[in-house]
């Protein structure tokens, strides 16, 4: 039976609290001196892997932290460099087809404009923002589900909570409701593709830390620093994505890339 400190609940009203002093921050000081579009809020990325930490060494001290960090970042754990060029291309490649989209369908856009010379400082910064979601996220809780509920449920499970997580700073970035109702779908798709990935690839914390960084790459990569992003079309291409993900591999979101292996199995 799984302990209270163990239990998902626990986990999820613990980040809810300490991302609490984050969101009002967001109101109060705005947004972040960058160049796009971040409210301060955006910082609460450290709370994920800060919660796990503080359960993690309740229930077992602090060697058993030091453990928790240890073996989710065992790069023993990733089996298949495939699946590590999935997560990194994964976005970029489906964000290009939604701008394609977007481009064809409206007239009178500004040029577009990719900020390539960002790349050596997005793609570090936001590495290890997802690194630090994914520990909690993927490293932790994602166990604790999964012990009752299939992959794709737990995925589905986490995406909703992963959205709503979300919803204080996506409002604090002054876009519609629109706009935020068609990113929060966005998002919980992005967690059912994120399970996908950390599944196959060994159950590697550090190869969904890649593909979350590298989403959010994507996204402020996309023209003129994602001002041009449209959710609403990122969501069909990532729909049509999911789709084909669950048909050819069930609920368990296990399958084979060419030259790679299914990790679920093997991982336990």
């Amino acid at each position: 039976m799984t302990s209270p400190t163990k239990s998902p609940l626990t986990y999820f009203l613990l980040v809810l609290l300490l991302s609490i002093p984050f969101w009002i921050a967001g109101f109060v000081l705005g947004k972040l001196p960058v160049p796009i579009d971040l409210p301060v809020s955006a910082l609460m990325a450290i709370v994920p892997v800060s919660a796990a930490l503080i359960l993690v060494g309740r229930e077992s001290g602090v060697h058993g932290a030091i453990d928790f960090l240890r073996g989710a970042l065992d790069l023993r754990k990733v089996r298949s460099l495939p699946w590590v060029a999935t997560a990194i291309l994964f976005a970029p490649a489906s964000l290009a087809l939604s701008c394609l989209a977007l481009r064809l369908s409206k007239a009178g856009l500004p040029e577009p404009h990719i900020a390539l010379a960002a790349l050596p400082a997005f793609i570090p910064v936001f590495f290890l923002a997802g690194l630090c979601e994914e520990l909690g996220w993927q490293g932790y809780v994602f166990g604790l589900l999964r012990a009752c509920w299939t992959a794709l449920e737990t995925a589905l499970l986490l995406g909703v909570v992963w959205a709503a997580w979300h919803l204080i700073p996506y409002f604090q970035t002054d876009h519609g409701t629109g706009w935020i109702a068609w990113h929060c779908g966005v998002t919980v798709l992005l967690r059912v593709i994120t399970v996908w990935i950390y599944v196959n690839a060994g159950r590697s914390v550090l190869v969904a830390a890649i593909f979350h960084g590298m989403c959010n790459v994507g996204f402020f990569l996309f023209p003129n620093y994602g001002s041009q992003y449209d959710p609403f079309w990122f969501f069909w291409v990532l729909l049509a994505s999911v789709v084909a993900i669950v048909t050819v591999t069930g609920p368990s979101l296990t399958g084979k890339l060419p030259g790679g292996n299914s990790g679920e199995a093997e991982a336990g």
